[in-house]
């Protein structure tokens, strides 16, 4: 038996409740900004990957200017890596395989990157996976956690390529991240 002059000590039910509506308004005030921030890192990675792209090819032209390989096609050889060339830059042909698009985009960059069927066989195998649009001549680099929802249309990605024509100019690196 408890004596008689002593208190309960606790929290009310309406103690618990004011405490817990407090929490959820919290976390319904913070978890949109963290959801942002989210966006806004993925965004900053792209930008990254773009930065180091484009030096990596700025190497890639100065390595072939060198070697008199910056005129129509070429090959040099970059970290260890056959690179195919256009106009001095790495050429993009639509039938190349996944890996051989991967081997070279590892070769420009150094990220963690594997080609679309590793990345579709083990989600956990790098950060990044490689893709190709076959039909255009692209290389796009997106996030292995994306790759479910990963197609052309889909804004959250790295885009590389290198189009062959009369009148060529150096290639495009362009970066998509409104759907990140």
């Amino acid at each position: 038996m408890m004596p008689a002059n002593s208190k309960n000590s606790g929290f009310t039910l309406i103690e618990l409740v004011v405490v817990i509506v407090i929490l959820g308004i919290l976390a319904a005030t913070a978890a949109p900004k963290f959801m942002d921030l989210t966006k806004d890192a993925k965004a900053a990675n792209l930008e990254a990957i773009a930065g180091a792209m484009r030096s990596g090819l700025q190497l890639i032209h100065s390595q072939a200017v060198i070697d008199g390989q910056n005129n129509d096609s070429g090959v040099i050889q970059f970290n260890g890596t056959d690179i195919s060339l256009y106009n001095g830059y790495p050429s993009v042909h639509g039938s190349d395989s996944f890996v051989e698009i991967n081997t070279q985009v590892k070769a420009w960059l150094d990220i963690d990157v594997v080609d679309r069927n590793t990345a579709n066989n083990n989600r956990n195998a790098a950060i990044f996976f490689t893709d190709k649009s076959s039909a255009n001549n692209q290389i796009y680099i997106f996030f292995t956690a994306d790759y479910d929802q990963k197609s052309v249309n889909f804004k959250c990605h790295v885009l590389y390529e290198n189009p062959e024509s009369d009148n060529p100019e150096k290639p495009i690196v362009n970066i998509e991240a409104s759907d990140c």
